[in-house]
């Protein structure tokens, strides 16, 4: 996932990324101790053995997940400074990322599922952070209980409705409020333990080691709360371009971690001075009205930026999806000049707003949808453990002594995690695995597809040389124009010159390929590349990162093509097609009704790349998947 352009934050300073990354990388996660305490305690009876066992799950997680694995080994997997479950499938051997079958398409199906993961984490967040946030009604006076669901459904459908303005103005007061919710929970933390050290004793691995030992199997049910305690971990991966891997650990090891552990200890601390607040040790920490109003305010504001923050993410999964040919192209509207990374595409935050509402209406509390998002934290996790294992091997040429020990302790905590998760399927964790499965399906269908129309493509494309009989023939009238023709293939005839020479006996007097160019790398500074073929012919390489949206007009007029193309007085040349009769050794039926309807409700190629709508001619062309 993205937030803004390009990695330069090398001379910006490191405090001041910090910052900003408290905000967007630690939003999420920094809104966990309101429910994940809760969640993970309630199974107990209350004993201090219990409690303790409970507050030294979390501690050792964080500190084995998140600290060790995510700060000290997952942000060493960056592209050029990107990171993300994507970034990290574009590191992977390209045999393995082009694999059709197999065990190598295993393993890109299974990273495809963990991106699905992701976007049904941007579907549960908004709904989970925020009706926890307004459960805390309750605290202030019993009879407001019954307006949390009608408030946090206002206030998702807000949150939604706005983000076509951008997120600019929200980012600039990311850092600051996620700065005071972090030292408000931490000092309140930090208070109860003062009232009760006994709680520091949750610190100890053997409270845990015994706890597990205790209650056996029986442990799985806590650690499917104890996850929630990470859920927003991958943030900070994902949100590893825009700030750096410096900042975000200074963040975390300066302030963050510190803060969550000083919340769960004094969670702790509550229940073990007061039983009765078990249930309620977070909003339990503050005694009178105004005190708990102002911590339900305040914990609203950090859930609306949390939810913020996964659905900017999503939106940058999915233009990333879109790049590297994963998921049929889409609207993607920029809504900041200054920063690249803003974007907002309308479709997917349509169905993540509508998705998010319904779930809070029929699921009513954030305990009923904490099983659901559990999971999905849960299955992106261990994906990301197996994809490492490759990255490990492939790339950082690490010998097994190290790999194996070290990356077998996390799959021992993700397998834990995803076996405690799965016992919550009856009870919403099936709404996750659902969600995964289409959006990973949808995706391989579209890539599948896309492989077979490109074969199909090379198979039935006029030759050059037809174009050169074409072009003398009386038939074909030669217009004194430039035109330019997208293609996904550098050396094939497009199929827009095709049917312009077959529909309107036409053709220009210049003719130019562009091809754009999906790099591995995140962003690109390559310069187009232009080749002469012959006397009217010329093909142009435009390449982009698999995190760039393209401005292609723009990129025609740069310097490096100056004087080799008129591009504002160019006309551009584009095919749109239309599937019949998908063959049976291709696509199956249902995969080609889904494919044909993507590709039929895809964005236009006029406006995906930026075309002038003015200087565009579109061509329908039928034909077989």
């Amino acid at each position: 996932m993205i937030r803004t352009a390009s990695p330069t934050h090398v001379n910006k300073g490191v405090i001041p990324l910090a910052l900003g990354a408290l905000g967007v990388v630690f939003g999420d996660i920094g809104t966990s101790p309101i429910y994940a305490f809760n969640e993970s305690a309630k199974n107990g009876d209350g004993r201090v053995a219990d409690v303790l066992g409970v507050v030294s799950l979390i501690f050792w997680t964080l500190t084995i997940v998140v600290s060790v694995k995510y700060l000290v080994v997952v942000l060493r997997a960056d592209n050029h400074g990107e990171g993300g479950i994507l970034a990290l499938f574009s590191l992977l051997p390209a045999k393995i990322r082009s694999a059709r079958k197999g065990t190598s398409a295993a393993i890109v199906f299974m990273v495809l599922i963990a991106a699905a993961f992701l976007f049904a984490d941007g579907l549960l967040t908004p709904a989970i952070s925020v009706l926890s946030a307004t459960e805390g009604l309750k605290a202030i006076n019993p009879d407001l209980a019954q307006f949390a669901v009608p408030a946090t459904v206002v206030i998702l459908i807000l949150l939604f409705v706005i983000q076509f303005r951008g997120t600019n103005f929200v980012g600039k007061v990311f850092g600051p409020v996620t700065l005071v919710w972090f030292v408000v929970i931490g000092g309140l933390g930090l208070n109860q333990v003062i009232l009760n050290p006994s709680a520091l004793g949750g610190l100890n691995p053997v409270y845990a080691v015994e706890f597990v030992a205790r209650n056996g199997l029986g442990t799985f049910i806590i650690m499917s709360s104890v996850i929630l305690a990470v859920t927003g971990a991958e943030a900070l991966y994902a949100d590893l371009g825009h700030f750096g891997k410096r900042p975000i650990r200074v963040a975390w090891f300066g302030l963050v971690a510190v803060a969550l552990v000083l919340s769960y200890l004094g969670q702790a601390a509550l229940v073990l001075r007061d039983p009765t607040a078990r249930g309620n040790a977070f909003f339990g920490q503050v005694e009178g009205q105004w005190p708990t109003i102002l911590l339900v305010i305040m914990a609203t504001l950090a859930t609306i930026i949390a939810s913020q923050a996964l659905i900017s993410g999503v939106a940058s999964l999915t233009n990333q999806a879109i790049r590297i040919g994963l998921m049929s192209r889409m609207k993607v509207v920029h809504t900041s000049s200054e920063h690249a990374g803003q974007i907002y595409v309308p479709l997917v935050n349509a169905i993540l707003g509508f998705g998010s509402v319904v779930l809070v209406i029929v699921f009513q509390t954030s305990a009923a949808l904490a099983g659901a998002y559990a999971f999905a934290i849960a299955g992106v996790m261990l994906i990301t453990t197996i994809a490492l294992f490759w990255v490990a091997r492939d790339v950082w040429k690490w010998r097994p002594w190290l790999r194996f020990p070290l990356l077998g302790l996390f799959l021992v905590f993700d397998v834990s995690f995803l076996i405690a998760t799965s016992t919550k399927i009856p009870e919403g964790a099936w709404l996750s695995l659902c969600i995964g499965f289409v959006v990973a399906s949808v995706m391989w269908i579209w890539r599948k597809g896309r492989f077979l129309l490109n074969e199909r493509l090379k198979q039935t494309a006029m030759t050059w040389r037809q174009v050169s009989i074409a072009r003398k023939s009386p038939a074909v009238a030669i217009t004194a124009t430039t035109g330019i023709y997208l293609s996904a293939f550098s050396d094939m005839v497009p199929q827009s010159l095709e049917e312009q020479i077959r529909v309107l006996h036409s053709m220009p007097e210049k003719i130019v390929i562009v091809n754009v160019v999906t790099t591995e790398k995140p962003y690109s500074r390559k310069k187009p590349e232009f080749t002469k073929h012959n006397d009217y012919v010329s093909f142009v390489a435009v390449y982009a990162g698999f995190m760039e949206i393209v401005n292609l007009p723009r990129a025609l007029r740069s310097q490096a093509l100056e004087g080799l193309i008129e591009e504002k007085d160019a006309t551009y040349f584009v095919a749109s097609r239309k599937f019949v009769n998908p063959p049976k050794e291709s696509l199956n039926r249902i995969e080609g009704f889904i494919f044909a309807a993507m590709h039929r409700n895809s964005a236009l190629a006029s406006d995906y790349f930026r075309l002038p709508a003015n200087r565009v001619i579109n061509f329908s062309v039928s034909m077989e998947k």
